[in-house]
């Protein structure tokens, strides 16, 4: 769904919403011809976008007070199928910053939680940071969708063998709080 482009403010600047919606707006229209368009939920200032699943979807969130926005594929169903996923992704993690840049992070986000994502700090939302925002979006949608379908179809590889170390254990992801090392 397309919304008419916010206008800045005389500073130069967006609300959280219109940020959150002039950044998709620009997303979504510079996917490439053919490609499939996700299902939007949008809950104030946050915006996720999905395919099949909402537990797993792509996540905008400009957090003003923090001068910070987030976006990220987020993993957010049980436990059980989050580590699966974040193993899978964990396997792809050089594709993953060959696309998308060192920038992104691999993240243990809570006990069942788990993320792929870049922060951004700003002092005001502007629309030159949405467009920049924008088109790393497009570009994590484009990288990720693939694996996104791989990620949730397949069964856990550990299903009926020993378990397998888990993705936090891996220096490929870091827990909240904590960097990963530099690859």
């Amino acid at each position: 769904m397309q919304y008419p482009h916010p206008m800045p403010t005389r500073e130069g600047t967006l609300k959280a919403r219109e940020f959150l919606f002039f950044t998709e707006d620009l997303a979504i229209a510079a996917l490439p011809p053919g490609f499939d368009v996700p299902t939007r939920k949008v809950m104030w200032t946050i915006l996720q976008l999905f395919y099949a699943d909402p537990l797993v979807h792509f996540e905008l969130q400009p957090q003003p007070s923090r001068g910070l926005v987030e976006l990220g594929l987020h993993f957010e169903g049980d436990a059980e199928a989050n580590e699966a996923a974040a193993l899978a992704l964990a396997q792809h993690t050089h594709e993953i910053r060959a696309a998308l840049g060192p920038e992104w992070e691999l993240e243990e986000w809570t006990a069942s939680w788990r993320r792929l994502h870049r922060t951004y700090t700003f002092t005001k939302l502007t629309a030159a940071l949405g467009r920049e925002i924008a088109e790393e979006m497009t570009k994590a949608m484009v990288a990720l969708a693939p694996l996104i379908h791989d990620v949730r179809v397949r069964p856990p590889e550990t299903a009926g063998k020993a378990k397998a170390p888990s993705a936090a254990s891996s220096s490929k992801w870091r827990q909240r709080g904590r960097k990963s090392p530099a690859r």
